[in-house]
């Protein structure tokens, strides 16, 4: 199997494999489907994809790159471009030191600011939020792990999801708050998809000019400081999520997924006007009703966009773009690594998921993010890794984003969706391709298809025959016991 011949700024190899072992519990993020594998894809192209400058593995944007800011050691890495044209990027658990081993100035979430346009030299941090060291943006109390698993909306950490930028200036974040890690030397539950939990998702505003600044939502409808996607009932299906606009209306739309890595959960749709956020009336769900149409609506059904590889495999993180008047989508997609999938409207219908990045190239990857600035012909994804002691952090990938839609015979009739059109309310049948139900075979050649140019077949091939072998799945365990203690 190929791999790429780059060395990462830290003297680390990004491609290269450990030679020993990594339990699951000794690592952030990455474990989900590691040990899985196929990439997704159609048959003919509704596009050439033009190869990229400097494709792959391109710069480490943590480490050296955040010293100044008073950490080296982040994930993550949520990023909206401003209403101002430069861009904002949040990132999760951060520390003082490279790796979470000992660590001190744990603080989550953090943000830096960027405006080089020219990506294919690199992302470059213009400066920090809190100023020469970056703060922990929100106001809260990290949590002895054992007390915020038994203790309602007591957290052990603020993991961001994503940001927005609304028309009237305000600036919306979302977090999740995390109950447990699921961590068995630490006494944790696995959430019933068999990963972490959370007790909700949290809105936050800034309404200064610049992000400086932030604190609660406050929830209108019941008079309540915090606007919260509580994990229960319709919102339980948005504990992770990305927030877009599209060009000429007024709503933002959200995707979402299960707490964690919900293994045979997917990705999840609703809408609500930007400035009615607030008011939880105000939002309406995308899904499929008895009559098998698709429509929005105020109590559901809400019917996934997009499905989990397998029952035994989950959907990572997710971010969601609007680049040259598409809808993207990245995120992790089981143990296929690093994908996007591409739509003419935020409801689809969507390509099949295009490999970006395998488990091959880089082990224990996680939360890919489109930039803002990319094109289609010429992506920039910001990538989580954490192997073990040797590397935490974000690198920057290159590639394009074209994907296929169409598909020819018996393979176009069981993929389903074979044109690249939007998926308005009334539509019958899937919104995304069924490649999961193609025989062996054909997955692999219809995701061959439909990868990266610079993504080995033969490693997609590998990862679809071990995922299709797969008795169970892999758990996500995400910090190491004892790696962090508790903070004021």
């Amino acid at each position: 199997m190929r791999r790429d011949d780059h060395t990462s700024g830290d003297g680390t190899d990004p491609t290269a494999r450990t030679g020993r072992g990594i339990s699951r519990a000794t690592f952030l993020k990455g474990a989900a489907g590691a040990l899985l594998g196929a990439g997704g894809g159609l048959g003919a192209a509704t596009a050439g994809a033009a190869d990229t400058p400097r494709a792959g593995y391109l710069k480490d944007l943590t480490g050296n790159e955040t010293a100044r800011f008073g950490f080296r050691g982040t994930d993550l890495g949520f990023t909206a471009r401003t209403n101002h044209g430069y861009c904002i990027s949040i990132f999760g658990d951060t520390f003082d030191q490279p790796v979470p081993v000992n660590v001190t100035g744990w603080r989550s979430p953090v943000g830096l600011r960027q405006s080089n346009t020219d990506l294919q030299n690199g992302i470059r941090w213009d400066n920090a939020i809190g100023g020469s060291r970056a703060k922990e943006l929100i106001l809260y109390r990290h949590n002895d792990p054992d007390y915020a698993r038994n203790t309602p909306g007591q957290v052990v950490t603020e993991i961001p999801n994503d940001l927005i930028h609304l028309p009237d200036g305000r600036y919306i974040m979302t977090t999740f708050g995390v109950r447990d890690w699921a961590i068995p030397e630490q006494g944790g539950i696995p959430s019933a998809g068999g990963s972490w939990r959370t007790w909700y998702s949290r809105l936050w505003t800034s309404t200064d000019t610049n992000a400086e600044n932030w604190t609660t939502t406050w929830n209108l409808e019941t008079n309540r400081e915090n606007m919260d996607y509580w994990n229960s009932g319709d919102m339980s299906l948005f504990q992770n999520n990305t927030m877009i606009m599209w060009p000429g209306e007024n709503f933002v739309y959200v995707y979402g997924t299960n707490e964690g890595r919900w293994n045979g959960g997917g990705i999840h749709l609703m809408r609500v006007p930007w400035d009615k956020m607030w008011n939880y009336s105000q939002y309406r769900f995308w899904g499929v009703d008895g009559s098998g149409r698709w429509d929005w609506r105020q109590y559901g059904p809400i019917t996934p966009i997009i499905n989990a590889p397998s029952r035994n495999e989950a959907i990572g993180e997710l971010s969601a773009q609007v680049i040259e008047g598409r809808v993207v989508l990245s995120f992790l997609n089981g143990g296929r690594g690093a994908v996007t999938q591409t739509a003419t409207y935020p409801t689809g219908l969507w390509t099949a998921p295009k490999t970006q990045v395998t488990y091959a190239q880089a082990q224990n990857i996680y939360a890919p993010i489109v930039h803002p600035y990319s094109t289609l012909a010429n992506s920039h994804i910001l990538l989580s890794q954490w192997v073990g002691s040797e590397y935490y952090g974000v690198r920057q990938w290159t590639g394009n984003m074209y994907g296929t839609v169409a598909a020819r015979g018996s393979v176009g009739a069981t993929l389903a969706v074979t044109k690249d059109e939007p998926a308005l309310p009334g539509h019958v049948g899937p919104v995304s391709p069924q490649w999961q139900k193609l025989p062996l075979a054909e997955q692999i050649a219809v995701l061959g298809d439909n990868t990266d140019n610079r993504v080995s077949r033969a490693d997609i091939a590998a990862v679809t025959r071990s995922a299709a072998s797969a008795n169970t799945g892999v758990s996500a365990a995400r910090h190491r016991a004892g790696a962090m203690a508790p903070t004021g």
